[in-house]
This record gives structure tokens, C-alpha cells and sequence, in this order.
């Protein structure tokens, strides 16, 4: 089933409302070392990085 032009736009007004995109560069051998532990565990890239974040900051507080 496609998705209509309507779900198209209120995906996006969601997304424009609800979430920031952050650009992240690394060193190739980091980024691919979390490419091949992402796959290995079964998680995606930007999850993996916002639960580290996540942890991170309560840790730190």
C-alpha cells in the first residue's frame, strides 16, 4: 500500500517538530569498528549512539 501525500506531510511536520538532526564525523576505522558492533548486536547506528549518550549523561550527573 502506498503511502498518500497527506501521511507524507504530517510525517514530516512530525519529524520537523519532534527531532533535531546532529551531524557526527569520525575516524573511518571508529566508525567502521560501530558499523561491524551494530551488526553483531542487532541495532541500528543512531540508536546505539543515543543510548550511549543516554548513558553517558547520567553517569556524568
Amino acid at each position: 500500500m502506498a503511502i498518500s501525500e497527506a501521511q507524507k506531510k504530517a510525517s514530516k511536520k512530525y519529524f520537523d517538530n519532534n527531532y533535531k538532526q546532529v551531524k557526527l564525523s569520525m575516524p573511518i576505522k571508529e566508525a567502521e569498528a560501530l558499523e561491524n558492533f551494530c551488526k553483531k548486536k542487532e541495532c541500528s547506528k543512531a540508536g546505539f549512539i543515543r543510548d550511549a549518550i543516554k548513558e553517558k549523561i547520567e553517569r556524568d550527573l
